[in-house]
């Protein structure tokens, strides 16, 4: 016999430590652990014998440690090719030093209980694999302490040994422990087996539970005719004319017969299913079986379904078989070698409570079985060990675990994949589908947790839910139906529809939807739809529930409501609440919308289809208000089938039929799978190559690929990726298409505080659409010849810059992937002004110290562009803007590094090469700071030095010239236009420069220039207007003040209506971004709402509305810089003392002018509370003197002429007095020790604090809400 291989226990993640120890032995006894280790070194490449031999060891290794790995962490080993590379990834992962991998081992030891019944050997060795795992990082538990937690996690069935063991008067060793627990398993098991020996003899006998009965053929009681053992046993005497069975065994009869076959089985432990103190998929060797049985259809790797067959049992019961089929079986032989078995013909038998394993089944195919003591072992031809079995009892239970093979995989697919299928609808639904039995072909684990899902994280939206409405037990369906329309959606579907009405059915939960180009539709829909359903149900509708919406409150649809009899109930204003059936399906089929297209990454304009598939998936799905039935079951009073389901967008193969194939074109085409087909029995599909919608009916699915999908963001599944689906699996035959018609065409009532962009995606202000993700977008949009260019421009620029040469990747070495980043550059007026194609690297995958070392970059702060802009006002400077065109390109890398050819340019004939990088490219961790070398270098060429206040703002003093840089955009700012153009030439000699003239537009900032009157004005009025239409505020009223001082904005209380947190949040990051840049009135405003941003209610929403409406009537307000403003910085500072009602804190303000404007500003609340309004004007102090400084150390490195001290205005004396005078030290010890900086700068005549009127402080806006006459 071969030796035996070793088999070492696949890595899950939670057994690092023994599967370390048997995977080294494993490499030892295969005389491969020196390439693991580093110990063999790499023979000469030109010795072809010695380096073809330690190539194949390496290669022995590297399959070794990697098919020892549990598939679901090979996503850890990346693309596996050197064997100590792999085991020092696993090392790095499962055995990091840290306090958090201690913490999570020892909440596994403090959690882990012996359950009764449970086996005490599993046990014991998963508590030891904690012990070794935790000895691993550098936890070692002695002895005493394993002891302890060894006897601490036994249930109370072994209290009696626990208390034994405590009367020692030492702790006693582990192996001592270990071995009296078995010992008390052991007999505790030997009086179940007697306990269960017994049950079994009196159901052989028919002594237990049964009547005595008696047989009309032998007269023996225990047993009527039909199942008399004498009698069977004649018939089959005188049908095979010999005696050739024992007399109390039946014979399965011979194949052709017209009756139902019966299979004779004698074994007492063969009985039924009730019997639970058994496990369904254990085998056992049964002498008395005919035929081998399972009772776990999804072991059969092969299955047939057959007429009814009958199983005799000992005990005279008969079950039934219902189909039969093969199993193969892996046998766990003494030597430890997996020995595979296929079993032909196994009855399938789902109420028997063992599996069998027939020996006379085994001796009619030749082999041997022998029982010795407690072991029954079976032979094939060759005397080769093919089956062995342990004596448990009375019973003989092979070692063995089952095989499923992956073509019956669908029998349980991973329930990632079925939340996906079913449009991403939540666990706890999916669990109900299956242990309700609500659905035909749907089946998966429900003790298992879905994963986690980005898409269901990014799609669905957290908001206080609506009351669950009943369905009351006597409705009828369609007595009663609700309605609402939804949208305007951002982007129109393929057939141009920006709306969608739904009719739901109050009585089954069952919904409707129609797309719609306009509101104006609803009426001509709802009679179709009438009509329709109406026919088809027999039934008439009495009642329509709706909003007070326009579109279904016309004449016309009021008139036809009469004439048909129908009732119309409309919704209190304001209270949405009434329609709460319509308003939370809203929600639910917009979620369900929104995460598909996340998950998929299909364009926008694929909502309509979504939709549709939401509105199918949604009627086969659990429903609170019914109990038990889904609303497809509850309406049509029949349970769906799911089977067919596949994952939304995912890529397949449709067959080309045969009057459009000829014969070398290629018989099926690639599409996007987009739904269920409602004209036609079939699936709805998008036909990639002719751009247009198809149904078909033959069709191939691989749910594992995305075609419009980031390839980083595909899902990997351990389901099979291909599967053939024809739709006459899962048609009716029936003719009645309703049950199977996708619910067609969701407004977000206008009447109820929602998104207005039914997606949640909110487009970059400026932008009027989103830019395409990926290549496959770009290119079916309808700006595909605008992003090819932009590709192919983007593509010039890397080769002109030498970026890269195609070279094999060096063995050892990673590529790192790249992909298609695309944005449109918008003018100051809104237009295009041209299309972005940016290659970059996906840098998320580097390691640091291999593939960079430092990433820090610099960019210019913009109090310091408002600083200079100021500045060149009072100076008569030109400001010029230039942009380097692909800056990333210019950085030289000190690494080596290796990039993937990009997607759409690969070279033919050098497909297997890859990049390896020369230049610095978007992506890369480390490109912004090597871009900044570059330009620093040639920026100090020219004689301009670094500011020490801004590293980004760079002077040359002897043309007093000045450049701020901000990535990839330069403000040059001089007043002498013969240097500028010198400076321009110089970098465009090195760079790549787009040369855009005077300053116009900067970071959404619009730029005017007035160098006659010495005028910089500075604004941003498209950005606001943008916001506006964004929001929806663009035709609201504006009000004066962006805060009404009457009204602060609180904390959530139970009685506030939650609001819908990524709008808020978006809302709030854009008029933070505003009110940073151009606008400081705004900047207590912003901060005030930004508080709320974790759990926004209706209250928060109407502050950020205020300000937005404060914005409409001051669209066109901005910064003015003059030529007469001062030369130096004035300050103000102030503090609006525990203005904050729910933690009493209060708010600093402060704001520094030069040329008559502003140039920086801040609105923050204070970290701790203050005792007086002094208190809180000093620590607004300490911010106000910091930004002081580093501006008086700005003004020095740019020649701006500073007074000293510099002006600092206050408000209250007494915060004066504290920072000139000791005294008051003893008061303030609770303020911290850094706010004294400020009586620091006081008296080394940095700062002179001077006071200010209350009624002329400037700073008082950034501190509280004002009214209209101050605040102006």
């Amino acid at each position: 016999m071969a030796e035996p291989k070793s088999t070492v226990v696949p890595l899950d993640g939670r057994n690092y430590a023994t599967w370390k120890v048997q995977c080294k032995m494993a490499l030892i006894k295969e005389d491969v652990w020196s390439l693991v280790d580093g110990t063999e070194p790499l023979p000469d490449p030109t010795d072809t014998n010695k380096y073809s031999k330690y190539v194949l060891k390496k290669n022995k290794a590297l399959a070794i440690v990697v098919l020892s790995v549990d598939p679901k962490l090979l996503y850890l080993l990346g693309e596996p090719e050197d064997p100590k590379e792999v085991w020092n990834k696993l090392a790095d992962q499962f055995q990091k030093k840290t306090w958090s991998n201690k913490l999570q081992l020892r909440r596994r030891l403090y959690a882990l209980r012996l359950k009764e019944g449970g086996s005490v050997q599993e046990h014991i060795k998963t508590m030891t694999e904690i012990f070794n795992e935790l000895s691993v990082i550098g936890d070692q538990m002695n002895e005493e302490d394993r002891v302890v937690h060894l006897l601490a996690s036994l249930p109370e069935s072994y209290d009696m040994l626990v208390t034994a063991l405590e009367a020692n008067f030492e702790i006693p060793k582990m192996e001592f422990v270990t071995e009296k627990i078995l010992h008390e398993e052991r007999k505790s098991l030997v009086k179940d087996n007697d306990s269960i020996s017994v049950k079994q003899e009196k159901a052989f006998y028919g002594k237990e539970s049964r009547k005595t009965i008696k047989c009309h053929h032998c007269g023996k009681e225990g047993h009527i005719k039909r199942n008399c053992w004498a009698l069977k046993n004649q018939q089959t005497k005188q049908g095979a004319g010999s005696s050739g069975e024992k007399s109390n065994s039946a014979e399965s009869k011979q194949e052709g017969d017209d009756g139902n076959e019966s299979v004779g089985l004698l074994a007492a432990h063969a009985m039924s299913a009730c019997d639970k103190n058994v496990l369904d998929n254990t085998w056992i060797v049964d002498s008395g079986a005919t035929c081998h049985m399972c009772n776990n259809k999804e072991l059969f790797v092969q299955y047939n379904d057959k007429d009814s067959v009958s199983v005799s049992l000992g005990d005279g019961h008969s079950l039934e078989a219902l189909g039969s089929g093969k199993i193969i079986l892996k046998m766990l032989l003494p030597d430890d070698k997996i020995q595979k078995c296929t079993l032909s013909d196994v009855l399938y038998v789902p109420k028997l409570s063992f599996n069998l394993l027939s020996v006379s089944k085994s001796a009619k195919l030749g082999k041997v079985t022998k029982f010795s003591g407690n072991e029954c072992k079976i032979f094939c031809e060759k005397d080769n060990l093919i089956v062995f079995a342990e004596k448990k009892g009375n019973l003989y239970h092979l070692k063995c675990t089952m095989y499923v093979h992956k073509a019956n995989a669908a029998c349980k697919l991973d329930e990632n994949i079925w939340h996906r299928r079913y449009g991403h609808l939540g666990i706890d639904n999916l669990k109900i589908l299956v242990r309700d039995d609500l659905v035909d072909g749907l089946n998966f684990d429900v003790n298992k947790e879905l994963e986690f899902c980005e898409a269901c994280v990014k799609g669905k939206s957290k908001e206080s839910p609506f009351p669950c409405n009943k369905v009351k037990p006597d409705r009828k369906p369609l007595e009663l139906i609700h309605s609402d329309v939804c949208g305007k959606n951002n982007e129109k579907s393929l057939s141009n529809g920006e709306y969608f009405v739904t009719f739901i059915d109050d009585a089954t939960r069952y919904v409707w939807v129609y797309i719609l180009k306009g509101k104006h539709e609803v009426f001509a829909k709802f009679k179709e739809w009438k009509k329709c359903v109406e026919n088809q149900m027999g039934r008439k509708i009495k009642i329509l529930r709706t909003d007070n919406g326009g579109e279904y409150k016309s004449n016309d649809f009021d008139q036809y409501l009469i004439d048909e009899g129908i009732r119309h109930e409309y919704t209190i204003p304001k209270t949405p609440e009434q329609n709460g059936v319509s308003e939370r399906m809203n929600r639910t089929l917009v979620e369900q919308i929104r995460a598909m297209l996340i998950d998929s990454g299909l364009p926008h304009r694929f909502w309509a289809e979504a939709l549709s598939t939401a509105c199918y998936l949604n009627n086969r799905s659990p429903a609170r208000a019914l109990k038990g039935k889904t609303p497809c079951q509850a309406l049509m009073g029949k349970k769906p089938t799911v089977h067919h389901l596949r994952v939304f967008g995912c890529v397949c193969y449709a067959h080309v039929p045969k009057d459009e194939w000829r014969q070398l074109d290629p018989k099926s085409v690639k599409c996007i799978f987009l739904g269920y087909g409602s004209e036609v029995k079939g699936y709805r599909l998008f036909d990639l190559d002719k751009k247009r919608i198809l149904n078909s009916r033959d069709v191939i699915f691989d749910e594992s690929h995305y075609e419009f999908k980031k390839e980083k963001d595909v899902v990997q599944t351990e389901t099979p990726t291909i599967e053939i689906m024809h739709s006459e699996e899962w048609v009716s035959d029936d003719d009645d298409d309703d049950d199977e018609q996708p619910d067609l065409p969701v407004r977000l009532s206008e009447r109820v505080k929602r998104p207005p962009d039914m997606y949640g995606e909110w487009v970059s202000v400026g932008h009027k659409t989103s830019d395409p993700t990926s290549v496959s977008e770009a290119l079916l949009s309808d700006d595909k010849e605008h992003w090819m260019d932009a590709m192919k421009q983007e593509m010039s620029s890397i080769q002109e810059s030498d970026v890269y040469e195609l070279v094999e990747l060096p063995k050892g070495s990673k590529a790192l992937k790249c992909r298609w980043v695309f944005k449109k550059k918008i003018l100051s007026n809104g237009s295009v002004e041209r299309y972005k194609a940016r290659l970059v690297a996906q840098g998320c995958s580097q390691k640091f110290g291999i593939d960079y070392d430092e990433t820090f970059c610099p960019v210019a702060r913009f109090e310091s562009v408002r600083t200079v802009l100021a500045l060149a006002s009072q100076r008569g400077m030109k400001l010029h803007h230039m942009d380097v065109t692909t800056a990333f390109l210019n950085g030289t890398l000190m690494e080596e590094v290796y990039m993937k050819q990009p997607d759409g340019f690969v070279e033919q004939g050098k497909e297997t090469m890859v990049c390896k990088l020369k230049k610095s490219i978007y992506g890369l961790k480390q490109s912004p700071r090597c871009w900044n070398y570059a330009l620093d270098s040639s920026l100090r060429e020219l004689g301009f030095v670094q500011t020490s206040g801004d590293p980004c703002i760079y002077v040359n003093l002897e043309e007093f010239f000045i450049v701020a840089v901000y990535v990839d955009a330069i403000i040059l700012a001089c007043n002498c236009d013969d240097n500028v153009r010198k400076v321009k030439d110089s970098l465009a000699s090195q760079f790549k420069l787009k040369d855009l003239g005077e300053l116009q537009y900067f970071l959404g900032v619009k730029v005017v220039q007035n160098t006659v009157k010495g005028q910089i004005w500075i604004g941003q009025p498209l950005y606001i207007e943008n916001i506006l239409k964004k929001f929806g505020m663009e035709d609201s009223k504006p009000v004066e003040t962006p805060v009404d001082p009457n009204q602060k904005v609180c904390k959530v209380t139970d009685e506030c209506t939650i609001f819908d947190k990524e709008q808020y949040q978006s809302a709030v990051g854009s008029l933070l971004y505003l009110s940073v840049k151009t606008r400081p009135d705004i900047a207590y405003a912003v901060n005030s709402v930004t508080r709320y941003s974790t759990k926004p209610t209706s209250q928060h929403w109407k502050a950020v509305k205020r300000i937005m409406r404060y914005l409409k009537g001051t669209r066109d307000l901005g910064i003015l810089y003059n030529y007469n403003g001062s030369t130096d910085f004035v300050g103000y500072s102030d503090a609006d003392w525990a203005g904050d009602i729910k933690d009493r804190k209060s708010t600093s303000g402060y704001c520094f002018h030069l040329g008559g404007g502003p140039v920086s500003w801040s609105s923050k609340k204070q970290s701790c509370v203050a005792l007086s309004t002094a208190e809180a004007e000093y620590m607004a102090l300490a911010s106000a003197i910091q930004e002081a400084v580093w501006l008086r150390k700005l003004a020095v490195d740019i020649q701006i002429d500073c007074k000293s001290p510099l002006l600092l205005y206050e408000d209250n004396q007494s915060t004066i007095a504290m920072s000139k005078n000791p005294q008051f030290l003893g008061k303030t010890k609770h303020i911290d020790i850094k706010f004294h900086y400020v009586r620091e700068k006081c008296n080394e005549n940095v700062i002179q604090l001077v006071y200010c009127p209350i009624n002329d402080m400037i700073a008082d806006i950034f501190t509280k809400g004002l009214n209209k006459d101050k605040f102006n």
